[in-house]
């Protein structure tokens, strides 16, 4: 059977996991409101005709299947040994130590040249501007000008017409913001070079916040969870999940934590636990930052809006590290039917 097949083959039995391996939770059903072509029935043996015969495989690419399944069994077993809420974080978690990281967007151009549009961040709050700048190499662009658009309509936000560093190699600019701006966006930057128009686009978000970590609380111990409870001022009720990292004093990473809660407007609190396994014994002070604030959308089609914090980060009392319990972890019946399901398969059955 050709490689091609067997990718396409794996690609589709990894999806059959994934679709088990899905949170319930996050599960939505969209309805359609739509009238439907009624089937047609078809006689019974044209049906048959029509049926494909089952793909077979030889040994090797059994055995490779296989293997793959094992791979993945093995990778859910070890994201066992912790709950949900309280994961390790190590510095090769880069996604996860930078969750607002944004990947500048380059434009190879003629003779080694290049343009690229570069962004602090991705998710910008009010009343931040949005900030960006077009870096050139090789290359001396004339009218350069930029525009932010909303990214379901189209609407111009913003325009500019763009100068130069003194180094003519940069050309930044910053669009100040406007309350009113909320969702998805589009920077969008046009430049003449050589006697030809180039454009770089880029998207990012930007969002009035809908809630604000304005502190914690006294940290505390719960069985074998440190708690630590942070404070909201919340503009909008909804279902609110919060992430946040959680450093050692010298901003060493220990876990990334997450809670979820229904708030209503007004103050709140969120309780976030780390597990005393990802403490790596360390008893604190820790610090406590790297927060995404995210109110869930209310129904499919609707986007997640999020808040902010009045700090960058929150220094978390030391415990005493003995009063956290050593009870393990217990896996859920759920959670040990879905390993059972991925050992199925990386066995062959």
């Amino acid at each position: 059977m050709p490689k091609k097949v067997l990718a396409m083959m794996l690609l589709v039995l990894m999806a059959l996991a994934a679709f088990w391996l899905w949170p319930k939770a996050e599960t939505a059903v969209v309805v359609v409101d739509k009238p439907q072509l009624e089937a047609i029935a078809e006689p019974r043996a044209k049906v048959d005709a029509q049926t494909a015969a089952p793909v077979q495989m030889d040994q090797y690419q059994q055995e490779e299947l296989q293997q793959s399944f094992s791979l993945l069994s093995q990778a859910y077993a070890a994201e066992l040994t912790y709950p949900s809420y309280s994961r390790p974080l190590s510095a090769a978690d880069h996604q996860l130590l930078n969750p607002n990281h944004f990947d500048t967007v380059a434009l190879p151009l003629e003779a080694g040249a290049s343009a690229s549009l570069v962004l602090p961040k991705y998710r910008f709050s009010y009343p931040e501007a949005v900030v960006f700048k077009l870096v050139m190499a090789g290359l001396s662009p004339q009218n350069v000008k930029a525009e932010l658009r909303e990214q379901q309509s189209g609407k111009v936000l913003a325009q500019a017409d763009l100068t130069a560093s003194v180094d003519a190699a940069e050309w930044a600019h910053q669009f100040d913001a406007i309350e009113s701006w909320d969702g998805a966006m589009e920077l969008v930057v046009v430049f003449e070079a050589e006697g030809k128009t180039q454009q770089l686009q880029t998207g990012l978000d930007y969002s009035y916040p809908v809630a604000t970590i304005t502190g914690i609380g006294s940290s505390s111990s719960r069985g074998a969870d440190l708690v630590i409870p942070v404070n909201l001022d919340v503009k909008k009720a909804g279902m609110y999940r919060l992430r946040a990292n959680l450093f050692t004093e010298s901003k060493q990473p220990l876990a990334v934590l997450t809670a979820e809660g229904k708030l209503t407007e007004g103050s709140a609190t969120l309780d976030l636990k780390a597990f005393k396994q990802v403490l790596q014994h360390q008893g604190g002070p820790y610090w406590l930052g790297t927060f995404v604030l995210e109110l869930r959308s209310a129904m499919p089609g609707e986007s997640n809006r999020y808040g902010d914090s009045k700090e960058p980060g929150f220094v978390v009392e030391a415990i005493n590290f003995g009063q956290l319990s050593d009870e393990p972890f217990v896996v859920s019946d759920e959670e040990k039917q879905r390993l059972q399901f991925l050992q199925q398969l990386a066995g062959g059955k």
